[in-house]
């Protein structure tokens, strides 16, 4: 049976109390900045990476300012620089194309199917014009990834899931954000969760984690980062 959603997607639900009693509570410390937590503290973002990460079953998580900024920030982790070629969906969001001009690379589109999950035939015949795929599993559609990922390994790709609309979906009993070497979630207000801005970058390769941190805006204290990988990672 079909059922049609009768929501509001731009009338968000109101913050619940307790949330609002959290956010208070930080502000009362006045000690607003993630690294700065007393000695053996665990901070409120650091708590919050731990849990994402464990909620999806990485390895590592990073919280950064937003969605967009998780994706540009995955391409430089990957050393994606001027003059790289980036594959995409045709069909996605300002960010997803975005960060990749934000690097300095550009954008090769690949085809949509009618519904709405990037054309595998398309990817194929374009695979040889790039070593990335950033992929959007646009408005929570989700294509069969394991036909995709079979296309990027032989091509040598590697895969940036863009999340944004899918925090929580699964294909085939696996995550999103779980087949690519990245994946990138969305806090932003119109999101599954609601913090007005934000997102998540999350992998399980140390040192592309260790370098996400780093351009994170980490500055000298990237021991004091929770989900920073161990020098010896």
């Amino acid at each position: 049976m079909n059922e049609r959603f009768s929501g509001q997607f731009t009338q968000q639900e109101p913050i619940p109390e307790d949330a609002v009693d959290a956010a208070v509570a930080v502000l009362k410390t006045g000690r607003l900045h993630r690294y700065n937590v007393a000695e053996g503290e665990l901070g409120e973002v650091a708590l919050l990476e731990q849990e994402f990460a464990a909620s999806v079953g990485a390895r590592y998580c990073l919280a950064v300012a937003s969605g967009g900024y998780a994706l540009a920030t995955a391409l430089r982790a990957l050393q994606v620089g001027p003059g790289d070629a980036v594959l995409t969906n045709a069909f996605t969001l300002a960010p997803v194309p975005g960060s990749i001009a934000a690097v300095g690379a550009r954008p090769v589109f690949v085809g949509v199917t009618e519904d709405l999950v990037i054309d595998l035939a398309d990817l194929e015949a374009k695979a040889d014009q790039a070593k990335v795929l950033m992929l959007s599993h646009m408005r929570g559609h989700i294509c069969d990834m394991q036909r995709l990922m079979e296309i990027c390994d032989v091509a040598g790709i590697t895969v940036i899931e863009d999340c944004a609309h899918t925090m929580g979906a699964q294909w085939d009993d696996q995550w999103s954000g779980r087949f690519g070497r990245v994946g990138c979630y969305s806090t932003q207000t119109y999101k599954h969760i609601n913090s007005g801005e934000g997102g998540f970058l999350i992998s399980d390769d140390a040192q592309v984690m260790a370098r996400a941190i780093m351009l994170s805006g980490s500055y000298m204290l990237y021991e004091k980062h929770l989900a920073a990988p161990p020098p010896e990672a």
